[in-house]
Order: C-alpha cells, then sequence, then structure tokens
C-alpha cells in the first residue's frame, strides 16, 4: 500500500470511531437532563415540566434546551448543535 491509501484508510477508521462514540438523545438526556425531569420525563424536580404531557413544537424544544427557561440552565455552551437536536428528538419519543 502507498502513502496515500494507508492515510485514507486511517482516516476513515478514525471517521468511523468517532461517530460510534456519540452519544444518543437517550445518553445525553439521562446524564444531563433527567435529574429534574426524570428518566421517564415524569419528574418535575424544582418545577421542571412534565415532559411527558409536553406540546411544545420541534423549534420551541430546541430553543428550550438551547436557551434554558426559568431555572433550566442553557446547554447551547455545552451541547453542540446536533446533540441539542438529538436530545429533543428524543425527548419527543417519552410524550404519552
Amino acid at each position: 500500500m502507498n502513502k496515500r491509501m494507508i492515510l485514507a484508510v486511517l482516516l476513515i477508521s478514525l471517521s468511523a470511531k468517532a461517530q460510534k462514540t456519540e452519544k444518543t438523545g437517550k445518553e445525553i438526556f439521562e446524564s444531563r437532563c433527567a435529574k429534574c425531569h426524570g428518566k421517564d420525563g415524569t419528574k418535575g424536580l424544582w418545577g421542571a415540566t412534565n415532559l411527558k404531557g409536553s406540546q411544545v413544537g420541534d423549534n420551541e424544544r430546541i430553543a428550550t434546551i438551547s436557551n434554558g427557561r426559568r431555572i433550566m440552565p442553557s446547554w447551547k455552551s455545552r451541547l453542540t448543535d446536533k446533540e441539542i437536536k438529538r436530545v429533543a428528538d428524543y425527548v419527543k419519543t417519552l410524550k404519552s
């Protein structure tokens, strides 16, 4: 193999490895949000919204996660846009 081919294989391998280490929306939610919202979205600690009954749309959900609300912190400086979107998508699965 020549150097370019070896480099290409290495880059593909590193890219695949990076994708595997990205956390899912559920994993992020459980590590960052469940303390107040509960794993099932119903905990409501310190006035956290019961997410099972939430009627907000996708854009508002993303904005709330990004910017925070009342006592809820802003996550835009701690999570990437992709991570925030994954969390928002996961929260939709909690609705009853």
